[in-house]
Formats: structure tokens, sequence, C-alpha cells
């Protein structure tokens, strides 16, 4: 039952292509811009998620059904997890910490993976907006 279980949340993440590229994406812009002055990730994703509304919207509207604390819990882990899983020397092990988290992607649906996805997207525009905004 248990490899059973663990083959199924392997595949039922591999055909998130569109987290695994976001997820290669996010990797290539933090850990190449940032890797030899690391940012605290954590602390940037979250000032992102509290002062961007539309990500906030994006996130709600996939977990309407769950209480909006909880949702803010799981995004947080999932960010905490890739923050230092991107520290990691190159994608292949970054993204491996992420797999085996199997009690996370448990009972995560085909909506949520997207989610998470557009979410590193935001995430990744948002740090670029803000950093503009300090050179000006």
């Amino acid at each position: 039952m248990e490899e059973n279980k663990n083959s199924s949340q392997e595949t039922m993440f591999q055909s998130s292509g569109d987290l695994i590229d976001a997820m290669k994406h996010s990797f290539e812009f933090w850990h190449k811009n940032y890797v030899d002055a690391p940012l605290n990730y954590t602390l940037v994703w979250k000032k992102g998620l509290q002062s961007n509304s539309e990500i906030l919207k994006k996130i709600e509207k996939t977990w309407r059904n769950t209480i909006k604390q909880g949702t803010e819990i799981q995004m947080e882990q999932f960010l905490e997890l890739w923050s230092q899983a991107i520290r990691k020397s190159n994608f292949e092990l970054a993204k491996k910490p992420i797999q085996q988290w199997q009690e996370f992607w448990e009972n995560t649906t085909d909506e949520q993976f997207r989610i998470y996805a557009e979410v590193l997207k935001m995430l990744e525009s948002y740090w670029k907006s803000e950093q503009s905004k300090s050179i000006e």
C-alpha cells in the first residue's frame, strides 16, 4: 500500500509540468542572481504574499473551501521548503526534497499544483518590481 501511495504521488507530481517548469525557472532566477549574496527567501516571499493582493486572491480562489489561515500555512510551508531547496547546487538536487515531501503532496489537486507554479512566477515578478523601485 505504501509503495503504491508513493508511486501515485510521484506520478501526480511529474504530471504537473507547470509546477516543475516554474520550479526550474524559479531555481535558475533565485540561484543565479543570489547565490553569492543569498537572500532570506522566506522573508521576501512572505512580504510578497502579504503585500500583493493578486497573489492572495489567486491562492484564496483555489482553496476557497478551506479556511484562510490553513491556506496561508500550506503556502508558507511550500515556500519554506522551496527556499531551502533552491540553495542546492543544481535543480535536480533542489527538486528532490520537494518530491519526497509526501505528506504535503498527498491531497494536492492539479489546480493546487498550478497555483504553486503561478505563485512562484508571481513572486519573481514581485521581487523584480521591488528591485526596480529601489533603483529609481
